[in-house]
């Protein structure tokens, strides 16, 4: 399917095309709302980068200031899967916190620690390597807007310990969003605690 890409944008979008043949990388533009990670991950989401399938997936069934900047995501995930170290570590806490909410994997204190410690490294690199691009090909997407979801996003993974679930498009809450600094922090484990109820209010598994 074929979508109207604004000028300022398209040599961004076009340079992710190319990164993706040049990777042999599946680059899906879904019509949808939200996709499902894989079958074994069946939580919906926005859109993912899965490194073992090779598939760069990106729900695109709302406005396009909206996708452009999950594609910017996860682009940035494909750029750490291809050049950093890290990648296969974060990979196996990933895979381990889907089991972990799942139920399918019992962890212990110190374990889920550990993973979500990973799990913050992973994000916080992939939002800082987002912010760049986004300096780097002059998008007109306001950067501390979107470092407030960024941080929204990444003190998630720090409450992940008592939501229990994968808070999908948590960073879309605008009240949510206006409480959070437009710098990244240095520790998302301390959750500033009126965004620390509101999560757990509104986002908690019930």
């Amino acid at each position: 399917m074929k979508y109207d890409i604004p000028k300022e944008f398209r040599p961004f979008v076009n340079s992710v095309k190319r990164q993706c043949r040049d990777y042999k990388v599946d680059l899906v533009l879904s019509p949808s709302r939200k996709v499902v990670v894989t079958d074994d991950f069946e939580t919906e989401c926005g859109g993912y980068f899965d490194g073992d399938n090779r598939d760069l997936v990106v729900a695109c069934g709302k406005p396009f200031d909206k996708w452009v900047e999950i594609l910017v995501h996860e682009s940035s995930h494909m750029d750490q899967w291809k050049s950093d170290d890290r990648w296969d570590k974060w990979g196996v806490s990933c895979s381990s916190m889907w089991a972990w909410l799942s139920g399918e994997k019992i962890m212990n204190r110190t374990q889920v620690s550990k993973m979500l410690d990973d799990m913050i490294e992973l994000e916080k690199d992939c939002e800082m390597r987002a912010v760049e691009k986004i300096k780097k090909w002059g998008l007109p997407i306001n950067v501390g807007k979107y470092i407030q979801r960024a941080n929204i996003y990444l003190y998630s993974y720090g409450m992940m310990h008592k939501l229990k679930k994968f808070p999908t498009d948590i960073y879309s809450d605008n009240k949510l969003v206006a409480m959070a600094s437009s710098t990244f922090k240095k520790n998302y484990k301390k959750v500033p605690e009126d965004i620390a109820e509101h999560m757990v209010r509104f986002y908690s598994q019930k």
